[in-house]
């Protein structure tokens, strides 16, 4: 087992042999505009998307679990579990864009992952994707596509409670993540980082509801009728 130090030694090593490859600022800058449009686009959607809402309880069951599992998880961060999705999150971004993976490492309160060139995505990935929500989500999905009809108003319920309570797992341990500063900001700068993070979680955020909502397809074509109401404009 390799002391504190021989591990430092180590890890500055692999990273003079595999350097960080940043977004240039020029690109940076004129990305910046772009996801400040996505997330704008992402909070019209979910504003439109309440405006039409009946208040069915699947969204208040989501809405329930979302407060609830904010102020939770704050004083209950179950911080191992977080770092095994963060890492793992990472581990998935790197084999989608098929980037060669080593190592993993995970400690009580952080980890890391080998990536042979990492980039902002890669990087970010953790970020922005739920993992257990999303694990969640894919169960949810499946268990349903077989026995909806089985499944009774209460149980819908549950389920859709559950979902919040994981979105927030995510909210809350990646804000406490971000608090104390992370390396992978450094990928694409902290501003773009930032307007990458907020905005893709508010699209995450928008299509969680337009689930739950009862014509989830008519809540997804909300985003679509504001992009053509713009371009009427």
């Amino acid at each position: 087992m390799l002391t504190a130090n021989a591990a430092k030694l180590v890890e500055k090593e692999y990273r003079k042999r595999h350097p960080r490859k940043g977004v240039p600022l020029w690109l940076a800058i004129l990305l910046v505009p772009l996801w400040l449009c996505v997330g704008a686009f992402a909070a019209l959607s979910l504003k439109a998307l309440f405006c039409q809402s009946s208040h069915e309880y699947q969204e208040m069951a989501l809405v329930a679990g979302l407060l609830v599992g904010i102020f939770l998880f704050c004083f209950i961060p179950l911080q191992p579990i977080y770092v095994i999705g963060h890492e793992l999150t990472h581990w998935l971004a790197a084999k989608i864009i098929f980037h060669k993976t080593g190592e993993i490492k995970l400690k009580w309160n952080r980890g890391y992952i080998e990536i042979i060139e990492p980039n902002g995505f890669i990087a970010l990935a953790p970020y922005w994707v739920p993992f257990y929500f999303m694990l969640s989500a894919c169960i949810v999905a499946f268990v349903m596509a077989l026995w909806r009809d089985v499944l009774t108003a209460r149980a819908l319920q549950g389920v859709f409670l559950w979902l919040g309570l994981m979105y927030a797992y995510h909210v809350a341990l990646t804000a406490k993540a971000l608090k104390h500063g992370q390396k992978d900001l450094e990928y694409c700068g902290k501003f773009l980082s930032w307007c990458i993070i907020l905005s893709m979680n508010l699209v995450t955020v928008f299509i969680a509801f337009a689930i739950a909502n009862p014509s989830p397809l008519r809540a997804l074509a909300i985003p679509c009728k504001i992009v053509v109401d713009v371009f009427h404009w």
